[in-house]
């Protein structure tokens, strides 16, 4: 049910709805086809998202307003999901344990989160996983 009120939010949406409505009736289309038709533009918007949902970009902000995590940080979470710990994060990325252990403490924080396990977790929900 989210998914599909997140669909019906998007203004891009709502906008292609609303000029398809508007350029129907402008046509001379009855206004009750013309609503039809905006409504099957819905439709088939929800229909697309639901079948194919949309995978979150790199270094954008998340849907609903979560935060967004830097680069480094996303590096850091995908390492966690493989199971590598804090000294093996840092060698693998020539960084200080500490500096590691900061950036796990930013995604906890940023992503209200209380475990590594919950981190890893998140990454495959979101298909970041390395492969």
């Amino acid at each position: 049910m989210a998914a599909v009120l997140r669909e019906l939010r998007d203004p891009a949406s709502l906008g292609l709805a609303a000029i398809t409505c508007a350029g129907n009736w402008a046509l001379g289309v009855q206004l009750p086809l013309a609503v039809a038709a905006a409504v099957a533009v819905l439709a088939v918007k929800v229909g697309a998202g639901l079948a194919w949902p949309r995978r979150l970009a790199r270094n954008r902000t998340w849907p609903g307003g979560a935060p967004s995590i830097t680069r480094r940080e996303l590096e850091i979470a995908q390492l966690i999901t493989g199971g590598l710990s804090n000294k093996e994060i840092a060698r693998k990325l020539f960084l200080s344990e500490r500096t590691v252990d900061n950036h796990v403490q930013h995604l906890l924080n940023k992503l209200n989160f209380h475990s590594r396990a919950q981190i890893a977790a998140w990454v495959e929900r979101q298909g970041l996983a390395l492969t």
